[in-house]
């Protein structure tokens, strides 16, 4: 259902910039860590690059071959691609050779997870690769009903995608039921124009609460943004630090 990860990972660092601090955040938890570490949904290599630049020894797995051989190119531009090891691979079945400290799961890539079994195999695997009293670092958006149920009233006045940010364009559907949004996207690329779909979950604070309770974890900390902001009700991001 993610399609677009396969026919724009250039386009994807345009358009999905992080949010402010995530890059220091992830990449001080791994430092304190003092091992190596797993990044789930590792992408282009925003993260990860920065991380092995500081010296940490990161194993970063991905589903989608495209955005991993974007994330191989800069690690080997970066002089990082020794201390940075790509994989692909599958957040809920992965494997480690040895048990990592920490394992992270940044900028929402936990909300690929559509199925209830989907987040329940994904913790599990993570709960799998951490040592004893290791940690597992994740954040994912604070969901806003008010602004889902605005994207669903311009998706019925729009038949062509609206405007959504810089190059690309983007048509929303939400599906209560399955608390879950398709993004169904469109671009422009050597003078023809490309469509992709995107497909989240959303997950709300007491039911990731729950989730990471059942998979053995006890939550270290909340923030409701990647500055160690306090969450609070209004908060646009659900920050979760939690331990083996």
């Amino acid at each position: 259902m993610n399609d677009y990860y396969a026919q724009a990972p250039e386009l994807y660092d345009e358009t999905a910039r992080g949010i402010p601090g995530d890059i220091q955040f992830y990449r001080d938890l791994a430092l304190a860590s003092g091992g190596s570490v797993v990044e789930l949904g590792v992408g282009t290599g925003r993260i990860a690059i920065p991380t092995a630049a500081a010296g940490v020894e990161v194993v970063g797995i991905d589903t989608s071959p495209e955005m991993l051989g974007v994330a191989r190119a800069r690690a080997e531009a970066a002089g990082v691609a020794s201390r940075l090891r790509l994989v692909e691979g599958d957040m809920r079945t992965f494997e480690v050779e040895r048990l990592v400290p920490l394992v992270t799961i940044p900028f929402r890539a936990f909300l690929h997870n559509i199925e209830d079994a989907d987040q329940r195999a994904t913790l599990a695997a993570c709960h799998r690769a951490l040592q004893p009293g290791g940690q597992l670092a994740l954040n994912v958006f604070n969901p806003d009903l008010g602004i889902i149920e605005r994207w669903m009233r311009q998706s019925a006045r729009h038949a062509e995608p609206f405007d959504a940010a810089g190059r690309i364009q983007a048509h929303h559907d939400f599906r209560p039921a399955g608390r879950t949004v398709t993004s169904r996207l469109r671009w422009q690329e050597g003078g023809a124009t490309r469509r992709g779909t995107l497909t989240l979950r959303y997950v709300g604070r007491e039911e990731m609460e729950r989730l990471l309770g059942e998979a053995g974890f006890t939550v270290e900390a909340l923030y409701g943004d990647c500055l160690g902001g306090q969450f609070e009700e209004a908060s646009t991001e659900l920050v979760w630090v939690a331990r083996r």
